[in-house]
């Protein structure tokens, strides 16, 4: 059971569950092929570099791995929840009622394989949601629950 599930409150159901893009390992695999690279030429002085890229290239898609398995973006019939992390949990909630407007953003890479960001305003706060895979359908859960709550659409 998940840490959202188990958060639920009264009456509250789960509408729409994003997930994480396959993006996110994208830069670590570049530090890993040019690390690959420098250290496949013979002198000392170029393979010691390719050996700390490698490095940091394992160190960010081991990160990326845990951050894609332990994130959960939720929206719910009455708030949206990011949770992120898995010893040290970082847990962000936004009453649908304080919604204010909903954006997204998309890279070139972005709109080519369908991930992005989805920020989410309210009066005092601005959530932001990145690397979401299909952030449309992420905004229009949102922007439903809100509409069929308040009677308000945010599109």
């Amino acid at each position: 059971m998940s840490y959202i599930e188990k958060t639920l409150l009264t009456g509250e159901t789960v509408t729409y569950k994003a997930q994480v893009h396959w993006w996110v390992f994208v830069y670590p695999m570049k530090f890993l092929l040019f690390g690959l690279l420098l250290i496949s030429f013979s002198p000392l002085y170029i393979k010691i570099p390719g050996y700390v890229l490698i490095a940091i290239a394992l160190w960010g898609i081991i990160n990326s791995y845990l951050g894609r398995c332990y994130a959960e973006y939720v929206v719910t019939n009455k708030r949206v929840i990011f949770k992120l992390g898995l010893i040290r949990r970082s847990v962000v909630e936004l009453q649908l009622n304080k919604a204010e407007a909903i954006a997204f953003g998309e890279s070139f890479w972005g709109r080519i394989f369908n991930f992005g960001t989805v920020v989410v305003t309210t009066g005092g706060a601005t959530n932001t949601y990145p690397y979401i895979a299909d952030p449309l359908s992420f905004r229009r859960a949102i922007s439903e629950e809100v509409d069929k709550r308040f009677g308000r659409g945010n599109e």
